[in-house]
């Protein structure tokens, strides 16, 4: 293929500035200048300072801050207007400032520009100093209850709004119930800038279903900013949450009372308002502040503890053993509604682990748990032959199985086994001419004896006695085996687990066949006579 004059001329263009593109690249990348930090926040009048730094000599080192006019500075310059030189040296390829004093109006990017011998353009590196201004007091806002009021109900929804504004850096807003943090139901903070001045603002809601605890807690809205010296930095509004007397456990027991003695019964609830109360004793109504016809029985006023929190006390001049037998109801009302409590009190003294608090009870129940979890486990364990049971269960297998093997030689030994009858191919062919010459000799017909034995591994030890008797010119004959099982030197063999065993059933002759046998022998005789 041919190429023409203008492709020639367009890959030298483009090979042309592909590598003045390339060298400008690497020059502009061939210095970084790094910079130690990158950014500060200072308070004005704090002292701050910065420092760019190359690997190679440089020659000069330029600095610009908002709000003062640009320096060169070296080390060899007094400072000025609180600026100076910081580093080791232009021919440490350092190029720092100290700022003294830091003013509002430095806030921003603070550059340095160093001039370096072998570099046509001059590398920088940039900095930001964050002034900080603090913002305005937090301001809260919450909504109102059922009745457009400041007093809610329990269950009511409340809902409130916080913003800081105006500060630099953003605040940092943290909600609080007295001294509890709150840290669920509220939404993700809202950030708006000023772009001119460089100034924040920041809001958050809060959504949060009222209790009965709530009431008379404080919530509080706390702004978090390195400009706050402690003041005004908190807005706060205090909760009303109307509820009627909170139920107690019933009945309630009270320990510890001497007949004859003073006995005081003291009975602490919750409620708000504030709820009126008076006692039941064996039918007789008593009122706070009075006492019953003999006077000695008083009921007293209801004491305040605050936060919701209330006192009813009974006053028993001299317990009796009447007292001890009568049920006090305390009825404790307001206009939000009213509450039983059941009180018994006894001369016994308060039993053993009656006062164990709820972690206490929930700490026992799971220690109960967790023992009954590792019996649960070591038991599976055991039964499945897992972990450390394993090795065990297979010894086991092994022992159990080589014992049951002896256990059932031993049980032979103790047997009478009567002669087995074992068909087998003819020992020996014979015509029929020297079958009835043999008829007629009057020795018996000759056995023979050989050991069979029962298993390969006990040839040494049980061997098998059998003898052959001829079958008349039978195609089979019959071999008598008598198994020995009372020497002396029989011992149990134990294999390995490895070793494979093979079990051998011996099947008796029928009782049928022995008979025939028996009249077989009887008729020989008189043939041959």
């Amino acid at each position: 293929m041919a190429v023409t004059a203008e492709t020639s001329r367009w890959c030298l263009t483009t090979t042309t500035g592909f590598f003045i593109l390339l060298f400008v690249v690497q020059g502009s990348l061939s210095v970084l200048v790094e910079v130690t930090p990158k950014e500060v926040v200072a308070l004005p009048g704090q002292n701050v300072t910065f420092l760019c730094r190359v690997g190679v000599p440089i020659q000069y080192c330029r600095i610009e801050i908002p709000g003062e006019q640009t320096l060169n500075l070296n080390p060899a310059l007094r400072p000025k207007g609180g600026i100076a030189y910081y580093g080791a040296g232009l021919q440490a390829g350092q190029c720092g400032v100290t700022i003294d004093h830091v003013k509002e109006i430095n806030n921003g990017l603070i550059k340095c520009s160093l001039g370096i011998q072998t570099e046509y353009q001059e590398p920088f590196g940039e900095m930001r100093l964050t002034v900080a201004k603090a913002p305005r007091a937090p301001q809260l806002e919450i909504s109102t209850g059922t009745d457009n009021t400041n007093i809610y109900k329990v269950g009511d929804v409340l809902r409130a709004y916080c913003i800081v504004r105006d500060g630099r850096p953003v605040a940092n807003i943290s909600w609080y119930l007295d001294d509890m943090p709150i840290l669920e139901d509220l939404t993700i903070p809202t950030i708006t800038d000023m772009a001119k001045e460089e100034l924040y603002s920041i809001e958050q809601n809060l959504t949060r279903t009222l209790v009965p605890s709530d009431n008379g807690r404080s919530l509080r809205c706390l702004a978090e900013h390195p400009a706050f010296q402690g003041v005004n930095n908190l807005a706060s509004r205090q909760l009303n949450v109307k509820y009627p007397p909170l139920p107690l456990q019933s009945p309630i027991d009270k320990f510890g009372y001497e007949i004859g003695q003073m006995g005081i019964i003291s009975i602490e609830f919750e409620a708000n308002p504030k709820p009126h109360v008076e006692w039941t004793i064996r039918d007789n109504r008593l009122r706070e502040g009075t006492s019953d016809i003999s006077g000695r029985i008083e009921a007293e006023v209801v004491e305040d503890l605050g936060k919701g929190r209330y006192r009813a006390t009974l006053r028993i001049a001299a317990i009796s053993k009447q007292d001890t037998e009568t049920q006090y109801v305390l009825t404790a009302y307001n206009d939000m509604g009213s509450q039983d409590y059941s009180i018994l009190i006894s001369t016994s003294p308060e039993p053993e682990g009656l006062d164990l608090g709820i972690a206490s009870i929930i700490g026992i129940v799971v220690a109960i748990l967790i023992v009954i979890l590792i019996v649960f486990v070591v038991v599976f364990a055991r039964v499945t032959g897992r972990w450390c049971f394993s090795g065990r269960s297979r010894r086991s297998v092994a022992e159990s199985s080589d014992t049951e093997s002896v256990e059932v030689r031993q049980r032979e030994q103790k047997r009478i086994l009567p002669a087995l009858k074992i068909q087998i191919p003819p020992l020996f062919k014979k015509n029929k001419e020297k079958e009835d010459k043999d008829q007629k000799e009057s020795s018996p017909p000759p056995t023979d004896e050989t050991k069979i034995p029962i298993d390969e591994s006990e040839t040494q030890t049980a061997p098998v006695t059998a003898t052959t008797t001829p079958n008349d010119g039978k195609e089979g004959g019959l071999v008598y085996a008598e198994l020995d099982l009372v020497s002396q030197n029989l011992r149990p063999v134990v294999k390995n687990e490895e070793d494979k065993t093979e079990y051998a059933e011996i099947v008796y002759a029928q009782k049928e066949n022995e008979e025939k046998i028996k009249s077989d022998k009887e008729t020989a005789p008189k043939a041959t006579s």
